[in-house]
C-alpha cells in the first residue's frame, strides 16, 4: 500500500512545501534545510515500511506464521503439533515396556504389548521421519536372550507440525464455511481438527438419509493409518448430532505412472531431469490432493515442459494411455514410476 512512499518522494514533498512557504529559501543539498529534512525523510520512509508490514499482518492471507497463529487463536484454532509415529515391533522374546531401540538416527521405545513378542513401538522424535523406515532394531541397553528385533509395520504415521499453508486453508474454511447443526462443514472441520489429518472430504447422505461418509488423508497426503482413522472416528462421535450414522474411511491411493520421450537441453543429464520432474509431479499431486477428480494429461505435460533441462517432449502417457486419469471420489493420486527417454 505504501510501496510508492519512498525516501525520495517524502524528501521532495517536504522540500517543495518548504519552498512554497518561503520561496526564497535555499533547498540545495548543501543547505541547512536539506540537511535537516533528509534524515527525517529516512525515518518517515522506515515508518511507512513498518506500516505496510503491519497492514499485511492484519489479514490472514498475507500474515506471517506468527500473526496467522494469533488470528487463528481468535477462532480457537491452533497449529497441529508434530506427532510421534507408532510402529509394530516384533521380537523373539517378550521385552519390558520402556525398552529402547535405535534404527538409523532415530530411537524407538516399547509402549504397549500387543501379543507375545509383538509390541507397539513409539518413535522418540516427533515428525514424519519416524515412520519412513522399517528394519532391524538395535537395543540401546543389553537384553538377555534377544536375537530378533525388527520394525515390521506402521500402526500410526508420525506427522510434522502443520505447515502455514495448511493452517491458513483450515482457517479460511472455518471462517468462510461456518459449521452449524451438524452440516457438512461441521464434519469437515471435526476431521481437520485431528492431529495427523492432511485433507478431508465429506459426503452427506452417502448411503441414504441420516448417513455421512468422511474420507481422510494423512498429513503426507497418503492413505490414513488405522490408528488415525480410529482417532478421527472417535472425535466425530463425541461431537456429531444424535442419530447420524457416520463412516470414516481412508483415501485410496492411485498411482499415476508417467512415460514420455524428451529432448534434453544441451549439457543436461537425463537422471537429474527425471528426478526434478518426479519431484514436481509429486508436489502437484500432493498440493491438489482431494481437490482432483482427474489427473490432467495437459497439466502433467506443462510440468514436464517446465522442468529445467527439458526442451520438448513427445508421446506422453499416463498409466500407459494418452489421456487423463480419472479418480473415484475416494481416490487420491500419487506419483508412480516416471520413465523418460531421450528421443
Amino acid at each position: 500500500m505504501y510501496e510508492d512512499t519512498t525516501y525520495e518522494v517524502i524528501l521532495d514533498r517536504m522540500l517543495r512545501r518548504a519552498k512554497n512557504h518561503s520561496p526564497g529559501m535555499d533547498t540545495r543539498q548543501s543547505s541547512p534545510i536539506y540537511t535537516a529534512l533528509a534524515p527525517t525523510a529516512v525515518e518517515l520512509q522506515n515508518a511507512y515500511i513498518g506500516l505496510d508490514w503491519t497492514l499485511d499482518q492484519v489479514f490472514a492471507g498475507t500474515a506471517t506464521r506468527e500473526y496467522l497463529i494469533r488470528r487463528c487463536a481468535e477462532w480457537d484454532m491452533t497449529p497441529h503439533p508434530a506427532t510421534k509415529a507408532v510402529l509394530k515391533g516384533e521380537f523373539n522374546i517378550d521385552i519390558e515396556i520402556g525398552s529402547r531401540f535405535s534404527l538409523g538416527t532415530l530411537n524407538y521405545v516399547a509402549i504397549d504389548r500387543m501379543e507375545e513378542g509383538i509390541y507397539r513401538m513409539e518413535c522418540e522424535t516427533a515428525g514424519s521421519a519416524g515412520s519412513r523406515e522399517l528394519g532391524t532394531l538395535v537395543p540401546i541397553d543389553y537384553i538377555q536372550g534377544l536375537t530378533r528385533a525388527e520394525l515390521t509395520g506402521i500402526i500410526m504415521d508420525g506427522s510434522d507440525e502443520e505447515p502455514t499453508e495448511a493452517l491458513l486453508e483450515r482457517y479460511l474454511t472455518k471462517v468462510q464455511k461456518p459449521s452449524t447443526s451438524g452440516n457438512r462443514y461441521d464434519y469437515y472441520n471435526w476431521a481437520m481438527e485431528c492431529e495427523g489429518v492432511g485433507a478431508a472430504k465429506v459426503f452427506p447422505l452417502s448411503s441414504g438419509p441420516g448417513t455421512v461418509k468422511v474420507i481422510i488423508a494423512d498429513a503426507n497426503m497418503s492413505a490414513a493409518s488405522t490408528g488415525l482413522l480410529k482417532m478421527v472416528r472417535e472425535h466425530i462421535e463425541e461431537l456429531r448430532p444424535i442419530g447420524a450414522d457416520v463412516t470414516v474411511a481412508s483415501v485410496v491411493e492411485k498411482a499415476v505412472n508417467v512415460s514420455a520421450g524428451i529432448k534434453l537441453q544441451s549439457g543436461m543429464n537425463l537422471g537429474v531431469v527425471q528426478n526434478a520432474f518426479q519431484a514436481a509431479l509429486t508436489g502437484y499431486l500432493h498440493n491438489e490432493a482431494l481437490d482432483l477428480s482427474y489427473v490432467s494429461l495437459a497439466r502433467v505435460g506443462n510440468l514436464l515442459l517446465g522442468t529445467e533441462g527439458v526442451e520438448d517432449y513427445s508421446n506422453l502417457l499416463l498409466n500407459g494411455v494418452s489421456g487423463n486419469v480419472a479418480l473415484m471420489e475416494d481416490e487420491i493420486a500419487v506419483a508412480g514410476t516416471v520413465t523418460l527417454e531421450v528421443g
